[in-house]
């Protein structure tokens, strides 16, 4: 079916619903692609009401004509009389060497766009249908699941707005074919033809076989991408269900139940993990993975501390709960560095007090010190020896044995802040409140909030 601006009107483009959006922001590599729908959404806004358009362009360094690519997509804008906003890549080096180039610049790429959405503005981008088959062969080579498998999906939530693919059910050949009729100039990147790369060697020598024995191959596995979607939905609206069901207090948490997560089938215990370690920004743990889950850490002896460690992140298994932490081997974990000041009138006022280990602020909490201007409040880690008497018990106790009553896991008792007031323990972490050291009532509450 030929291609025409008209096309960007269906339903099948996704763009009918966003009509009202503050605004389309269109990636513009300088490819034809690109070019074919920058071009087609200008003649769309000639012919109808359509929302303020501007063009975001990544110049990832990576080849020799770069800088030519980008002032030919610049020029391009100038000449529609559209804005456009350009950015030199900077690729992170761990991620390029964990997960790849084309990965680490993706990367790059994504952040840049989700910087210049505003808010109800939709990132509009130019893969087509040949780009979704190609995307699904490659995971379905990689041992992807369902997730994986529903390829590219045509719209998604990303940043103040969201991102849309109005072209991924057009064949690449009609927008060639659009190209030529409107004699549109764009850039061509020779490496699109080493087949070295998995991608372009899908392109050139598998793909071109497969619809010649099947003419339809793209439209088919349009939809089984499209039911991919459906059914990871549905997961995942399972896995939410049975994160409440497993303890609805730790939904959000960063530990969960062993023996309720062991009580499940081995299909649906991974698919919640899976969606808890989601909820948490950590990356989808492999099918392999998983296994080691099940056999080093939930079903390890009972006296056993398991730890496994999976990039920047770790599984513990501590007093019958899974805890998911940051791996101290990767900087992420904050520590407690000594903090002292003398309390101002201005600290009270301001109500907040940054830490080297999270903040205080006064605010609703329930476990709250209280503060005055002279006030001397000191920041430390644990020595060992320290006592405390919280609230509503007859005598103070080692805070050694209250951590172990409190099941804290071992390796977070020494990352615990300790608040001292005018030289004394006042409060332990957001765990305990020293009796004689709480707000009375009508007092500010100083609580403490974790660093982020």
């Amino acid at each position: 079916m030929a291609f025409t601006h008209h096309v960007l009107s269906s339903e099948a483009s996704g763009l009918k619903q966003h009509v009202q959006a503050a605004g389309w922001l269109v990636a513009v590599s300088g490819g034809l692609d690109s070019m074919v729908l920058l071009h087609a959404l200008v003649q769309l806004s000639q012919s109808q009401q359509c929302p303020p358009i501007r063009v975001v362009h990544v110049n990832h360094g990576l080849h020799a004509n770069a800088q030519v690519w980008q002032q030919q997509v610049e020029q391009q804008a100038q000449a529609y009389g559209l804005a456009c906003a350009t950015q030199n890549a900077v690729i992170n080096p761990l991620l390029k060497q964990k997960l790849g180039l084309e990965a680490a610049a993706r990367d790059a790429r994504y952040q840049f766009f989700e910087q210049q959405l505003r808010v109800g503005e939709v990132l509009l981008l130019a893969q087509h249908a040949d780009d979704q088959s190609e995307t699904m062969l490659l995971r379905l080579m990689r041992g992807a699941g369902v997730a994986g498998l529903r390829a590219m999906p045509q719209q998604r939530r990303l940043g103040l707005g969201c991102m849309l693919r109005p072209l991924v059910n057009v064949r690449q050949q009609a927008l060639i074919d659009y190209a030529n009729q409107h004699q549109l100039v764009w850039c061509d990147d020779p490496s699109n033809d080493d087949a070295r790369f998995d991608r372009n060697f899908l392109r050139h020598q598998v793909l071109p076989l497969l619809r010649q024995r099947w003419p339809t191959m793209d439209r088919r596995l349009a939809t089984t991408a499209a039911v991919m979607g459906d059914t990871a939905q549905l997961l995942d609206e399972v896995a939410a269900a049975d994160l409440y069901l497993l303890n609805s207090d730790l939904a959000n948490s960063e530990c969960l139940p062993t023996a309720a997560l062991l009580a499940l089938s081995k299909p649906r215990r991974h698919n919640v993990l899976r969606y808890w370690l989601a909820l948490h920004k950590v990356p989808v743990l492999s099918h392999a993975a998983m296994q080691q889950v099940d056999v080093e850490v939930l079903a390890s002896a009972d006296d056993a501390q398991p730890c496994l460690v999976f990039g920047a992140w770790s599984l513990r298994r501590n007093h019958g709960q899974l805890w998911l932490a940051p791996y101290e081997g990767h900087g992420k974990v904050w520590v407690c560095e000594p903090w002292s000041a003398t309390i101002t009138q201005a600290d009270l006022d301001y109500g907040v007090m940054v830490l080297s280990a999270g903040k205080l602020h006064a605010g609703d909490y329930t476990v709250a010190i209280a503060l005055s201007v002279g006030d001397h409040l000191e920041l430390r880690g644990r020595v060992g020896g320290e006592r405390c008497k919280p609230l509503g018990r007859d005598h103070s106790q080692s805070l050694k044995k209250l951590l172990q009553e409190a099941k804290v896991p071992a390796w977070e008792r020494q990352r615990l802040p300790l608040f001292y007031v005018n030289g004394e323990l006042a409060m332990v972490a957001d765990l305990w409140v020293n009796a004689g050291f709480e707000p009375a009532f009508g007092q500010p509450a100083w609580g403490w909030q974790k660093p982020s």
